[in-house]
Parts: C-alpha cells; sequence; structure tokens
C-alpha cells in the first residue's frame, strides 16, 4: 500500500514497522523523515529487515533483541500509552545498523498512566503480556516461547536491580531547588511534594503487580485481567492526576503566561484565557482520525532512521520551523511532569548502563 495509508486504522503500516512491500515508495514515513542521508542498499536493507520481522523470521539476524527486550521492559513499566504500543502509534525512534534493528525512546512526559485519563488500579495493573498483533517490533516477543520467557527474566531482573526509589531522589534534587525559587510556577511546592511521594507510591505498586504477573498470581493479559481482577493490586489510594495530566489547562490563577499574561496588584500573574483549540485532545481508540496528517501514522508523529548507525529523532505537531516545541501553555502540574519525564529518562539510561556489561 503506498506511504501514509492506514493499516488497521490508527497508523500507517510502515509507522507500525510492517513489512508492505519491496518498494521504498511505500514507507515515506521511515525514509522520508530519515535523519540522515538514505541511499537505495539503505532502503533494500531496512525493508528486507521488516520483511523478516513481520514475519517473524531470522529475527535473531535482523534484531538487536537485548536491547529490543530492554526497552520494553522499562517501556511496559512507566505504562506509556501515548507511544508505539499505544492507541496512537508514535512517538519512538527507530534505529538500524548493519540491518539490525532497535527502539529507541523518545516523549515520556505522559507515562505512569497520564495519557488519556487512566484510573489508578487499572494502569498499576497494566499487562505485561498483551500481544499487539498489528505491531511485530512489540508481538515478536510473543512469537515462540524461548523469546517472552527472556523478556519475562530480564522483567524480574530489572525488580529485583532498579533502584526505582533513589532515581526518583536524584530527579528530585535535580528539580526541587527550582520549585521553591522559581516565583512564576505553575504548582505549589506542597503539589510537587505530593508529585514525588504519589510517584514512588505508584512504581511501589507497580512493581507489586508486576512481581504478581511473572509469578502468576496476578493476571498478565488484559483479557485474563477482566474475567479475574479479584487478585490485582489495590492502587485506589493515589490519584494519577497528582503526578500531572494532559489536560494543559492553567491552574489556580497561579504563574503566568510569559507571552500573554499579565501582573496583578499583589505581583502575582494571572494566565490569559486559553483559546478552545489551545490544548492537544488525541482521539480515542473509537474515534481515531482518518487523515494521514492527523492520525499518529503523519511523518510529523515519528520520524526514522536508515543506514549505518542512524537515529531518527520524531517530530511533535507543535513543532515550529525551528524544530523547537511551540508554546501552547503549561499546566498547573508542569513541574511535576519534569519529574515523571527526569525518572523515565534516567530509569532507561540507569536500566541500560545496568546491563550493559552483561551483554
Amino acid at each position: 500500500m503506498p506511504g501514509g495509508g492506514f493499516g488497521g486504522g490508527n497508523g500507517s503500516s510502515d509507522v507500525k514497522l510492517q513489512y508492505i512491500d519491496d518498494d521504498p515508495e511505500s514507507y515515506q514515513n521511515i525514509f522520508g523523515n530519515a535523519k540522515t542521508d538514505v541511499s537505495s542498499n539503505d532502503e533494500a536493507r531496512l525493508i528486507e529487515s521488516l520483511k523478516k520481522l513481520s514475519s517473524y523470521e531470522d529475527l535473531e539476524d535482523v534484531l538487536d533483541m537485548d536491547a529490543v527486550l530492554r526497552y520494553f521492559v522499562v517501556h511496559n513499566f512507566v505504562v506509556n500509552g501515548d507511544s508505539y504500543t499505544g492507541s496512537m502509534i508514535h512517538n519512538y525512534y527507530l534505529y538500524e545498523q548493519d540491518g539490525k534493528l532497535s527502539m529507541l525512546p523518545w516523549d515520556y512526559n505522559l507515562a505512569f498512566g497520564g495519557f488519556q485519563g487512566n484510573d489508578a488500579t487499572s494502569s498499576v495493573n497494566n499487562p505485561i503480556d498483551d500481544v499487539l498483533s498489528d505491531r511485530p517490533m512489540q508481538a515478536w516477543i510473543f512469537s515462540s516461547e524461548a523469546y517472552t520467557a527472556r523478556y519475562h527474566e530480564y522483567y524480574a531482573e530489572f525488580l529485583q536491580t532498579a533502584n526505582i526509589d533513589a532515581l526518583i531522589d536524584e530527579a528530585y534534587s535535580l528539580i526541587a531547588p527550582y520549585v521553591e525559587k522559581d516565583p512564576t510556577k505553575f504548582c505549589t511546592a506542597e503539589e510537587f511534594e505530593t508529585g514525588v511521594q504519589t510517584l514512588k507510591t505508584y512504581c511501589a505498586l507497580r512493581s507489586e503487580s508486576i512481581q504478581g504477573q511473572l509469578d502468576g498470581t496476578i493476571a498478565s493479559t488484559a483479557a485474563a485481567q477482566q474475567e479475574d481482577g479479584t487478585s490485582l493490586v489495590d492502587a485506589s489510594s493515589i490519584t494519577l492526576s497528582d503526578m500531572g495530566s494532559m489536560a494543559n489547562t492553567m491552574g489556580g490563577g497561579r504563574g503566568f503566561d510569559r507571552k500573554n499574561g499579565e501582573e496583578s496588584a499583589d505581583g502575582a500573574f494571572t494566565p490569559p484565557e486559553r483559546p478552545e483549540n489551545g490544548s492537544f485532545q488525541p482521539p480515542s481508540e473509537t474515534e481515531a482520525p482518518e487523515d494521514a496528517d492527523a492520525a499518529s501514522g503523519s511523518s510529523q508523529d515519528i520520524q526514522t532512521a536508515s543506514g549505518e548507525a542512524n537515529a531518527a529523532r520524531p517530530q511533535r505537531p507543535d513543532d515550529n520551523a525551528a524544530g523547537n516545541p511551540a508554546s501552547t501553555g503549561t499546566d498547573r502540574t508542569q513541574l511535576v511532569l519534569l519529574g515523571a519525564c527526569a525518572l523515565a529518562l534516567l530509569g532507561g539510561l540507569g536500566f541500560a548502563l545496568l546491563f550493559k556489561k552483561r551483554r
């Protein structure tokens, strides 16, 4: 099918990393957004890798299996629905070297259940073994018992070795002084502290649920959890929005829009009214956009790379011409979102460094 078309309704086939055919023109979301010059040999090599990936053939030859498995362990732990594994199918890097594919993280500000308003208990118990059959970069993990077992082994190792509280404390130490000093912050210091503590509680409960999913005491697929949810970890004590949300509305009259805000008599800044289209609202799974530019299959949502040792940087829909995110307003929990971002990045980096010697 031609590049930019939709496979499965929510994203183009090439963005899903499906094999389409041998024509490079069918992969415009990949080759049209490569970060380096792409030769015909690069195109042929990457297409051949996608072909084998989609058919689960010679996977050891076309995947950096260790890197991909470890990517999905951390990615699934932090429950980032605004991604390749979510309904919009975007926000990732595709990295290719010598015909082997791997994934690099991008855009984790709505991790920890912050995407599309999940409730805390369902987010904490997010199943680790759901198969996304239309997304071969994830589905191959469940194409054989050996691959699934290896994935579970990495998960168990992660739970045993990752010091999550220490990672949160490290991010907190970087951010907290600026929260205290910033006169234009969009949350109070108390709200920031609440966000940090909620993040710690969330991660502890998430670890408990995943351990249960690994040892079989908690169902590890959505279907099984719906059939019997009696053993799920109860996370009703926490509120996900305490860690930030995707609402993008100003809070409590605190802070200001540095471009359009006004200063009140007492020296505080009051934000301007947001325009009706001031915040991006993603479609629900049942209301996927039909045009390629509005959907996550758009070339603006994900840029990929081809060629030896190439990586790609996805462009967000609100990036300006200079490549910098355009300012559309900040919600009252923006600083808490930065904490979540820092944890996700530090977690991924820490996890990668932790296992580098084991490869």
